[in-house]
């Protein structure tokens, strides 16, 4: 798989070789699979993601961390979440 990554690499660091001849003579002087040959060629992203089990789409999302202060009851419903604890008898 390294092998098609740095392939793919080399061929983002060089749009110029985006005609059709440049791009098969690309393929063919690179050493991969022939079924990653045949994705590439066809510009198959299903099949080239299936080969690579890879995904075709990633999203990625973050939610902000809420900057409010809590309400007074917000803070008595915390407090309710926490288990009480019965004061200990010290025997002497």
């Amino acid at each position: 798989m390294s092998n098609v990554v740095q392939f793919l690499e080399a061929l983002a660091r060089n749009p110029k070789a985006s005609s059709s001849e440049e791009f098969t003579a690309l393929i063919a002087s690179a050493n991969l699979a022939p079924l990653i040959r045949k994705a590439l060629l066809e510009r198959d992203v299903a099949l080239l993601c299936r080969e690579l089990d890879a995904r075709g789409a990633m999203c990625c999302m973050v939610f902000p961390a809420d900057n409010e202060e809590p309400k007074e009851g917000d803070e008595q419903q915390d407090d309710n979440d926490t288990p009480e604890q019965e004061p200990s008898s010290k025997a002497a």
